[in-house]
């Protein structure tokens, strides 16, 4: 359990004159251009960009075969001439190749370690790609409806740091690049996925009992996507998921998974890195653009107005290292993507000029001091609410996975097993995952006009966190 000390100086810390965040863009379409991306990297630069992020897929039936290498062989040269710095990220692909057992967790590090051989003027990867969603990996849930993609998808992470080390132990190793979203539905119809906390739970339940003694990552890749491209920028998720102002929940969720082993948390240093995220905007009209919208989308304003404020917010949260648009340039067919700082035809919307400026701005950090995040030491949102009826109702609340143990007992006894050492009269336990009702059996006669109330909670995610509430109640009249 985390110390006093260290939770006191986590509480007095602020961010005040932590370094801004490194701003790029998650785009290969430069590789596909007649020259290698030159002209997209410049604008980019242009524009106080730092980084691009270029994916690099493994293909478990070619385990040998580093994808697209002959593009690559140009446009990252074409990337670091223009002054950015280059991510790779690589990740296994197509799901239907894992599902049907073709990957394996060595063959990905060995094609991890050949890509960082081949271009050792790359100091970055980021490993994973949504492991969450049926999309990126499959299974994702075993025949019993336990998650099993955290764990298949952990050893890949770990293979891959390893392998990576080995090559340069400067090499930085961006961890997962987890989806905002799941259903956590194993039976469901579409998208079996898993939600972005219960995923990290997982992961970090996996890590525990492998008994390994190194990190799985240097940093914490996460998509901080809207729910929808119409949702302002303050409007997030609600538990298990999260977006970008629910950034202390993923936080507390790394903590809980990974506190106590050789895997930091943000609290020892492990920084996020928010790889992908955009807000797509209507095009309607415009020339090259194929297809229907996809989604409901926002306009280029109020894009603007978002990636502005969305840079500024993150420079003032010191675990926020980098933050990447997807992508720089628009997909031209609708059922793609178009998020981008530059149409289709490479002409900028006003999120460009709003990015630089934001960029401009912060480029020494954060003019307003903020608390710097704390773990939660309980569960959070606990509350009761006791109801007397031919029985007890009691309404157990929690804003998390929690167990409860629910328990009516005679006020005043100190003897006997139960919560807080108090004799029990009646108890029953249960999982709670936001609101849920008990019906307790009364007994009669209890010796006593009222009863107690007793709930224990703790957190599923770490059973170390708890909270305990009582209310009286009257057993009788």
């Amino acid at each position: 359990m985390l110390s006093g000390v260290l939770v006191a100086g986590a509480l007095l810390a602020v961010a005040a004159g932590a370094s801004a965040a490194e701003i790029g863009a998650n785009d290969d379409s430069g590789k596909f251009d007649a020259d290698a991306g030159a002209a997209q990297y410049t604008q980019m630069a242009a524009l106080g960009l730092h980084q691009v992020v270029i994916p690099v897929r493994f293909r478990p039936s070619e385990p040998v075969v580093i994808q697209d290498k002959p593009l690559l062989d140009e446009t990252i040269p074409a990337a670091l001439t223009a002054g950015l710095k280059v991510v790779l990220a690589v990740y296994p692909y197509p799901t239907r190749e894992l599902e049907a057992g073709l990957g394996s967790a060595s063959l990905f590090g060995s094609y991890a370690a050949a890509v960082a051989e081949i271009y050792p003027q790359v100091k970055q990867f980021t490993i994973g790609n949504e492991p969450n969603q049926p999309a990126f990996w499959r299974p994702q849930f075993g025949s019993g409806g336990q998650n099993v993609s955290a764990a298949a998808f952990g050893q890949y992470l770990a293979t891959a740091y390893d392998a990576l080390k080995a090559v340069d132990p400067a090499i930085t190793v961006v961890g997962v690049g987890l989806s905002p979203r799941g259903n956590d539905k194993p039976h469901a119809t579409s998208n079996v996925s898993t939600s972005p906390i219960r995923f990290l739970r997982a992961l970090g339940a996996w890590y525990r009992a492998s008994g390994r003694d190194r990190p799985l990552m240097d940093a914490f890749g996460f998509h901080p996507y809207p729910n929808r491209a119409t949702d302002p920028l303050d409007r997030g998720y609600s538990w298990p998921d999260a977006g970008f102002v629910n950034l202390d929940r993923i936080k507390q969720a790394l903590w809980d998974a990974f506190e106590g082993t050789p895997q930091p948390s943000t609290l020892l240093g492990l920084k996020l890195d928010l790889d992908e995220v955009g807000w797509q905007v209507g095009t309607a009209g415009r020339a090259g653009y194929t297809g229907a919208e996809n989604v409901p989308v926002t306009d280029e304003p109020t894009q603007a107005q978002i990636y502005g404020e969305l840079i500024r917010r993150a420079a003032c949260d010191p675990d926020v290292a980098e933050v990447s648009f997807f992508g720089f340039r628009d997909d031209g067919s609708r059922l793609g993507f178009q998020a981008g700082l530059a149409r289709l035809d490479g002409s900028l919307r006003p999120a460009a000029s709003a990015v630089a400026g934001a960029i401009t701005d912060t480029a020494a950090g954060c003019a307003t001091p903020v608390p710097a995040w704390a773990p939660a030491q309980n569960v959070l949102g606990a509350r009761i609410a006791v109801a007397r009826r031919p029985t007890l109702q009691v309404e157990v609340q929690a804003g998390e996975d929690a167990h409860a143990d629910v328990c009516v007992v005679r006020p005043g006894r100190v003897e006997g097993r139960g919560l807080a050492g108090i004799s029990l009269t009646t108890c029953s336990a249960t999982l709670v995952a936001g609101l849920h009702t008990l019906f307790v059996p009364l007994q009669r006669p209890l010796g006593a006009p009222s009863v107690e109330v007793r709930v224990l909670l703790r957190a599923q995610a770490n059973s170390l966190r708890r909270t305990q509430l009582v209310q009286e109640v009257l057993a009788r009249g």
